[in-house]
């Protein structure tokens, strides 16, 4: 059994946050749950780390914070941004070697300039994520090992993607799909997503403009 590590800078709206909370606490009922975050919130074990400002660096902070304090082999990710369905729960590792990303994944775009769709993300996300625990807290320890606890390391000076390397990331098929918001709000304005893969309506979710309006107002 793997334990949820949920995560957040609180850079969107208190009420969009809630309503995400409250469909992980529904999906994610049948794990365990510790959530890291910058303000304190109602959800799982909360490990509130006070307002430390929005990095990569942080984020990841977060992460292994809340890998430290779990006590099962696995966890799995769970962003403050991120819609995930029940079906997401109940995948088991097989490797402690590897990380494995959900697929598929979607972006779902609520930006000036962007068509409220949901886009496919192929390479997946580390928001969507189940990794043996001591993997990631190495992992993090060797891409932080030049930087301090907590900083506001530039998003520059640190790879895009924690784990790098082909063979090091799986993938597990699901049903139905992740979703992640992308806003105006985020710490990136941009995410890489294939335009020629879209969609107003997927299955599970429905239409993109009811989800939007249903979880951001």
């Amino acid at each position: 059994m793997p334990t949820i590590i949920y995560y957040s800078a609180h850079l969107e709206s208190e009420d969009f946050e809630r309503r995400i909370r409250k469909t992980l606490a529904r999906n994610g009922r049948t794990l365990p749950m510790i959530s890291v975050t910058q303000k304190p919130v109602g959800i799982g074990k909360n490990i509130c780390v006070g307002e430390m400002g929005v990095s990569s660096q942080n984020a990841y902070r977060q992460l292994q914070t809340g890998a430290l304090v779990a006590k099962t082999k696995y966890i799995c990710t769970a962003e403050s941004d991120f819609l995930y369905p029940e079906e997401y729960f109940r995948f088991k590792p097989r490797r402690d070697d590897v990380a494995y990303y959900a697929d598929p994944l979607y972006v779902l775009h609520n930006q000036r300039g962007y068509a409220k769709v949901f886009n496919l993300k192929p390479r997946g996300s580390e928001g969507a994520m189940f990794v043996n625990r001591l993997f990631l807290i190495e992992a993090i320890e060797k891409l932080l090992k030049n930087f301090g606890f907590w900083g506001m390391a530039d998003a520059s000076q640190l790879p895009y993607y924690l784990f790098q390397r082909p063979y090091k990331v799986r993938r597990f098929k699901l049903s139905k799909p992740v979703i992640t918001f992308k806003t105006e709000r985020q710490m990136h304005k941009r995410t890489p997503h294939d335009p020629t893969v879209k969609s107003r309506e997927l299955p599970y979710w429905g239409k993109s403009h009811d989800l939007i309006r249903r979880y951001q107002g």
